[in-house]
């Protein structure tokens, strides 16, 4: 994936500006970085399990993520939220979009 250039994304200046949009690029790009890809006919039980229940954090454990990592994708969670309350439904999804798109992760 390319290295990722903060400053070659689209933003308005107020978000450029705001430290937890920055935080959330930094987030979704080491987040996207981590990505284990898996078809999940191959999980197993204990993953499919886990997915069922929505428990990220165990079904992550189980995929192989290392605790950073999990504590990464927790605060891109949390920043989401945040981001999405602050700045409009689906803006979190469209920064992480814009920021995919950069490092090369959408294959597109």
């Amino acid at each position: 994936m390319a290295p990722l250039d903060k400053h070659s994304l689209l933003l308005i200046i107020d978000e450029r500006d705001d430290p937890a949009v920055a935080r959330f690029i930094e987030v979704v790009d080491c987040t996207t970085r981590a990505e284990m890809i898996s078809d999940p006919c191959t999980w197993t039980e204990a993953e499919k399990e886990a997915w069922d229940r929505g428990d990220w954090r165990e079904f992550s454990t189980l995929r192989g993520y290392s605790q950073s990592e999990i504590s990464d994708f927790a605060e891109y969670l949390e920043l989401a939220e945040k981001l999405d309350h602050k700045y409009g439904e689906n803006y979190s999804a469209s920064i992480s979009y814009l920021v995919q798109e950069h490092n090369g992760s959408l294959g597109l």
